[in-house]
């Protein structure tokens, strides 16, 4: 462990590099081994005794095949379907269609959304593959259940609440800037230690327009600064790239800045670049408590932020946002409106600010790494209208 301090009378700063022991604990969900042994278990407390041998080598290979997001949500879905069937009475597996309906059904009536159904039927599905139960079909593949799934889409509607967008909110389109913007937040990051963490941490996300688990993994050597200030940033994996062939993103001359500040005062040089910072002040006893010395401790860690750090990241500073009177909102709304934020916030922003900009799905899409033009649409509908065909000829005419 190394430690340097920086003393300005009244205030001392020591800033602590440590392994993470000396940061308050964090209940960790499932390191890979894990979500392997859990999907395990689950399937072997609901497999039928009369099932004929499985592959081992098969079943590891499927598993290792898959990202362990996708395992952890198949065993969690699983877990449901093994807790309704025990209730009701019913096999799961090899899972009846008419079963499957009516858990469907049950489901609905617990007010899930369309879109949580669909998974947890799309994750019954993969448990057949995998243990050789859909053969010629699995039974998810039934029209009765896929009927099932489009009467409840048609009576509730498919559209899903999406993460609030963090805009830039300045420069690109100021007449965007309601809410929460990403100006503002970047306005009420703080000059310490953990400030010029957050800042940095904002920045590149929206820059890059990273998902959380490329944003937490981002490393030091990962950036490759240029002569005009701006940089590119090397993706080594993310969620469409099981296959870890990598890819690359512009950071602007903003973003660096505040990079190269936070990198000079946690003298992080390779390794993760987004760490946790531990925050502990201190005030010496004195007979004068304005010219008391006081002593602030900033312990950085060397694991990565969670997805839950990063999203109390997003919101602690959006409430310092408004605290400071940056950000055009009534108190009313306060609450929602950061209960809205979340790590999709700063891709979904820089999604909406390129179809402001007129910017096409096509190219949107390539640009953030979304698996298709679809996907970036869906998250600009609305924006996406104004630079359509309709309106870029039509504007010309009819002004």
């Amino acid at each position: 462990m190394t430690e340097s301090s920086t003393k300005s009378s009244p205030m001392e700063i020591i800033v602590v590099r440590t392994n993470d022991t000396a940061l308050p604990t964090r209940s960790r969900k499932t390191d890979a081994e894990s979500v392997d042994v859990r999907l395990l278990r689950t399937i072997g407390e609901i497999i039928p005794t009369d099932l004929p041998p499985i592959s081992q080598l098969g079943l590891e290979t499927t598993l290792a095949a898959m990202a362990d997001a996708t395992k952890a949500a198949i065993a969690a879905d699983l877990d449901c379907w093994r807790d309704w069937c025990g209730e009701e009475g019913r096999r799961p597996l090899p899972a009846d269609p008419e079963d499957m309906v009516r858990y469907v059904n049950a489901l609905d009536a617990k007010g899930r959304k369309p879109a949580t159904l669909a998974r947890r039927i799309a994750s019954i599905a993969s448990v057949h593959r995998m243990l050789g139960l859909a053969s010629p079909a699995a039974p998810t593949d039934a029209p009765m259940v896929r009927a099932a799934l489009k009467a409840i889409r048609r009576q509730r509607g498919a559209l899903q609440r999406q993460a609030a967008p963090l805009r830039l909110g300045k420069a690109l389109d100021h007449h965007a800037a309601k809410g929460f913007t990403l100006a503002a937040l970047l306005e009420a990051c703080g000059g310490d230690l953990q400030g010029l963490r957050d800042a940095a941490l904002l920045s590149l996300g929206y820059d890059a327009g990273l998902r959380v688990s490329e944003l937490t993994r981002v490393e030091a050597t990962h950036i490759d600064a240029q002569d005009d200030g701006s940089a590119t940033l090397f993706i080594p994996f993310s969620k469409t790239d099981q296959e870890q062939e990598g890819a690359w993103a512009w950071l602007s001359a903003e973003t660096m800045r505040r990079v190269a500040l936070w990198q000079a005062e946690s003298a992080i040089e390779d390794g993760l670049l987004f760490r946790r910072v531990g925050v502990y002040r201190r005030r010496a006893r004195g007979s004068d408590p304005e010219t008391a010395l006081a002593r602030t401790t900033y312990t950085i860690g060397k694991e990565a932020l969670s997805r839950q750090g990063v999203n109390g990241i997003y919101r602690r500073v959006a409430s310092a946002a408004y605290e400071m009177g940056l950000v055009n909102l009534s108190a009313s709304k306060l609450a929602d409106a950061v209960q809205a934020l979340s790590t999709h916030s700063l891709r979904v922003g820089l999604t909406q600010d390129l179809f402001a900009a007129g910017e096409d799905g096509a190219g949107i899409a390539q640009a953030l790494r979304w698996s298709s033009p679809t996907t970036a649409l869906r998250y600009g509908r609305k924006l996406a209208v104004r630079s359509n065909v309709a309106a870029r000829v039509l504007s010309r005419v009819r002004s």
